[in-house]
């Protein structure tokens, strides 16, 4: 939990060297927004104090997860896609860690990194499909005269 609580006591000065981490557990803000248990159960459960409960709370990042979880919850209840999103969240930690190691080999790391900028939606491929009328593929048709 040590590391835990010099994460959270960072959360409002620098960002972390490893993107992939949030700075508390991702199921953390799912805890909150399901309301079985009091946030103080909560975070002793997790071994959060009250001053980094206190600087957690203001934090704008973690609000809005848990608003989200929240309202998730409204529509869906707590679904397979909801728990395959908090397991994603975890495994970025791994992806990091493996697009980091130099021992990798070369096109592990590079498939990893596609995978990763194409499940984020920066790749353009949202953007190709709206310049074609929101339709998934375009028509094509090729005449050969030769």
């Amino acid at each position: 939990m040590v590391t835990l609580m010099s994460s959270l006591a960072t959360i409002n000065q620098e960002p972390p060297s490893d993107p992939a981490r949030l700075g508390y557990p991702p199921t953390l803000p799912l805890e909150i927004a399901l309301r079985q248990a009091t946030p103080r159960e909560i975070c002793e459960g997790y071994g959060i104090d009250r001053p980094t409960w206190d600087a957690l709370r203001h934090d704008e990042g973690f609000i809005a997860a848990v608003a989200g979880y929240a309202e998730e919850l409204k529509k869906d209840g707590m679904t397979f896609k909801l728990k395959a999103r908090l397991q994603a969240e975890e495994l970025l930690k791994t992806s990091w860690h493996i697009t980091q190691d130099k021992e990798q080999p070369a096109a592990v790391r590079a498939d990893l990194i596609k995978f990763t900028i194409r499940a984020a939606g920066l790749d353009g491929s949202k953007d190709q499909a709206a310049g074609a009328g929101g339709v998934g593929t375009a028509l094509q048709i090729n005449i050969n005269l030769g």
